[in-house]
């Protein structure tokens, strides 16, 4: 088989779910961490952003298909159906928290390829996305479930890793015969141990020698085949983490107001006043008038819902609130720091961002910014409280399934104080520096410096020597 000669390159991503770039580093500083560190000194290291919502999920799209989830129809953890297109559909919502895990790979725009689809043969474990693996999605089928299943929701995480582990042997061992073009691994109990412990813990710390401990075995199973010099080993993180110590029941708050609310898990609530949507649990989409099919903007909710809106802004767990008043404007708003507008329009050179403020500076920015590409919206954003800000409210607001207003939570605090089968002492969700930084490690040296896990997509087909004119929101870091 052709792809299965030794001068053909091979790419390994390897997803650390939930794992801080500054603990990784910790980690390959000491020494606890030695193949990782190999890694970084044979290519770099690198702190890039992750889209918003930073959540398990949605923020594997960008670098498993370069685009911002919300533009492949990914909002969020959680989200609700207004169109009511869904087969199969509880509530007419999504979670895939749950048994809504099975549905990712049908629920992203089908137009849009993955990575495991441009570069074949190709395998997936425990990938969040597995949607054109041609040799397997490792961890996700019915049998891996009814393992993991009653570990997760009695909160039994060590019972999860051990599952996990088992789940990494049997894809090195797939991977040894398959040799596969791409592969995708993640391994996900550092996000579960962070929630628990904290990202900083021991805990933590032991699930990231996981992760270094499968790179090793990959790149032994590939030294002892013959192919070592042909692959090539990447590893990122899909959200970053920080600590929590205020829990908001945005769910009761809302029924307080006299309002019935169906949000997760209480999807039975006949003709809501309001859909909730939590996840991470540091974000949340508000969708108003949700017996309409068909979204309507900010403008014609404002007489029905703008005192309650005024009084959800003024909550200490609430942080920022981001109001999509058209496909092309989010208006953000901080109780302290006031109101701005971010409009996105058409180039012909690509779409671009300006940052407008109205009635105040939300983002901390310094002033209104105008006619932004994206590069420099990122350049613009990338050392404030709130990386990327711009382009990642502006697509996550401009999509049909996103809520009528997103909740971005405070600074320690989460928007869900119930129904979690362990309590948080760290969270992620929210557009937060901590939260949205990600690490990424490649093992060959960049022409330019990576800043999205957007970039990921193109710059593995640069790897691969594959072309496709397909428009990523990401760009190559190899040219």
């Amino acid at each position: 088989m052709t792809h299965d000669t030794t001068t053909t390159r091979r790419l390994l991503l390897v997803v650390a779910d939930g794992v801080r770039h500054d603990v990784l580093t910790e980690e390959m500083d000491a020494g606890r961490a030695p193949t990782l560190a190999a890694l970084r000194a044979r290519g770099s290291a690198h702190a890039v952003t992750t889209s918003f919502p930073s959540v398990t999920g949605p923020a594997y799209v960008p670098f498993l298909m370069g685009q911002h989830p919300a533009r492949v129809g990914l909002p969020g953890l959680r989200w609700f159906d207004r169109s009511r297109s869904l087969r199969w559909a509880p509530g007419q919502s999504r979670s895939y928290a749950g048994m809504d895990i099975w549905h990712v790979d049908g629920d992203v725009a089908a137009h849009v390829p993955t990575l495991l689809e441009y570069a074949q043969p190709s395998l997936a474990a425990m990938s969040m996305i597995g949607r054109g693996a041609t040799h397997g999605r490792i961890g996700r089928g019915v049998g891996w479930m009814l393992r993991a299943a009653p570990a997760h929701f009695r909160g039994d995480l060590q019972g999860w890793r051990r599952v996990e582990q088992q789940a990494t042997a049997a894809f090195l061992a797939r991977f040894a015969r398959v040799r596969p073009r791409v592969a995708v691994l993640a391994i996900l109990s550092a996000d579960k141990l962070a929630h628990k412990h904290g990202p900083r813990s021991d805990a933590v710390r032991a699930a990231i020698a996981d992760v270094d401990d499968a790179v090793a075995r990959a790149l032994a199973i590939a030294t002892h085949g013959g192919w070592r010099d042909s692959l090539h080993v990447w590893v990122t993180g899909d959200h970053g983490h920080a600590e929590v110590t205020h829990h908001d029941d945005l769910h009761g708050w809302l029924q307080r107001e006299g309002l019935r609310v169906r949000a997760h898990p209480q999807l039975r609530v006949r003709n809501p006043d309001v859909v909730l949507m939590v996840g991470g649990n540091a974000m949340a989409h508000l969708y108003f008038a949700p017996e309409e099919r068909e979204r309507r903007w900010w403008r014609s909710h404002t007489a029905s819902w703008g005192r309650l809106l005024d009084k959800l802004a003024d909550r200490p767990a609430v942080d920022l609130l981001a109001v999509n008043n058209d496909a092309h404007t989010v208006q953000v708003r901080h109780a302290a720091r006031g109101v701005a507008e971010v409009r996105r329009h058409d180039s012909p050179h690509g779409p671009r961002w300006s940052y407008v403020c109205t009635e105040g500076d939300p983002l901390g920015l310094g002033g209104t910014l105008r006619d932004l590409d994206a590069d420099a919206a990122w350049q613009a954003t990338h050392a404030s409280a709130y990386p990327d800000a711009l382009v990642q409210l502006s697509w996550l607001g401009a999509s049909s399934r996103s809520g009528d207003v997103i909740v971005s939570a405070a600074s320690g605090w989460d928007l869900r104080a119930r129904f979690e089968p362990v309590r948080h002492v760290s969270t992620h969700g929210a557009l937060l520096r901590d939260q949205m930084l990600v690490p990424l490690i490649v093992d060959c040296p960049p022409t330019r410096p990576p800043q999205r896990t957007a970039d990921i997509v193109p710059s593995a087909l640069d790897l691969l020597a594959i072309r496709t004119d397909t428009d990523f929101d990401g760009r190559s870091f190899l040219r």
